[in-house]
């Protein structure tokens, strides 16, 4: 069970039409080109890339059972986000998720994790509770935001836990990150670690990454797979090379205020022809004109650079 929670997961953009609905087409398209895609393991449905904070529960549903149904019919997973501020939501949210083309749910912590010194009994409780319920993989995710962040003692409790199959670790804190991966090992835990962090992605597989879960990888997909694929073959340098060649885009899309990086990734792939409009929902503002531009751009230099780079192989191979 736990091997299958390993590679690259797309965290997907949810595409609404300029009005503001769910664009069902847009997101069917969208979901089938991604899991067409080699080196892709699975979809990650309403994650924050997904806007799942500002999606109604009944949209919610929809996006899951079409991204789901999208990513089996290429033979990937679905791992569909809930954020629950109770024990009784989730079991309630995930008992629905369980009818539905759904691979395993991935938990944004409850908004109580984060009120004042939270100990690691609480936790893991929250998490017993839920995984009694459920036969459901559960997926725990680390918020790039201190006052949520999971200590190491208290992940490898939680991940002695039955289903609880794999861990996005996006804390953007490399100490943090280390550690954890050291306490998982040293305690045995099968638990997979999917990295989420853009400022060292590639050197997360050295650390102990089989994986991972980024929402930079709605875009140059082809590429993060290939960085996935060396990561979880041992070649670090290859991964940390072409991490490199990805910054410039990463530094764009995530600039500051990073809120708005979902309507960076939308403005590019409309202009790629794979969703039909960029509409973003607030309380996200958008973007400029000017940062559209900046941004396609952007984008454009790195696929130019990824053509010749092919285009002079075939002309080395061809010698």
């Amino acid at each position: 069970m736990y091997s299958k929670f390993e590679g690259l997961f797309i965290p997907t953009v949810t595409p609404f039409d300029a009005n503001g609905a769910l664009d069902l087409k847009s997101i069917d398209r969208l979901t089938r080109h991604q899991t067409s895609i080699k080196g892709v393991a699975g979809l990650v449905s309403c994650a924050r890339i997904g806007e799942g904070t500002v999606l109604r529960p009944e949209e919610k549903m929809q996006v899951y059972e079409v991204m789901g149904e999208a990513a089996h019919a290429h033979g990937k997973l679905n791992i569909a986000t809930i954020s629950p501020q109770s024990t009784d939501e989730a079991i309630e949210i995930v008992h629905k998720l369980e009818k539905l083309p759904v691979d395993a749910v991935m938990i944004f912590p409850p908004l109580l994790f984060c009120w004042g010194k939270v100990g690691c009994e609480l936790k893991l409780r929250f998490f017993e509770d839920v995984t009694k319920a459920t036969k459901l993989p559960v997926v725990l995710f680390q918020i790039p935001v201190q006052s949520y962040w999971y200590d190491p003692e208290t992940i490898t409790r939680i991940a002695a836990l039955p289903n609880v199959v794999a861990f996005k670790e996006a804390s953007f804190n490399l100490e943090l990150f280390s550690e954890t991966c050291r306490q998982l090992k040293a305690n045995g835990r099968k638990m997979r670690i999917l990295t989420g962090n853009d400022k060292f992605v590639g050197k997360s597989y050295e650390l102990g990454a089989v994986g991972a879960l980024i929402g930079m990888a709605n875009l140059a997909t082809e590429r993060w797979a290939e960085l996935d694929k060396a990561g979880r073959q041992g070649d670090y340098q290859r991964a940390l090379a072409l991490q490199h060649e990805l910054e410039d885009l990463s530094e764009i899309v995530f600039a500051e205020p990073i809120v708005e990086a979902v309507a960076r990734i939308k403005a590019i792939l409309q202009d790629e022809g794979l969703i039909t409009s960029a509409t973003i929902r607030r309380p996200q503002l958008g973007i400029t004109a000017e940062a559209r531009e900046q941004v396609l751009q952007s984008y454009r230099r790195l696929k130019a650079g990824k053509q010749a780079a092919v285009a002079d192989r075939a002309v080395a191979v061809a010698h």
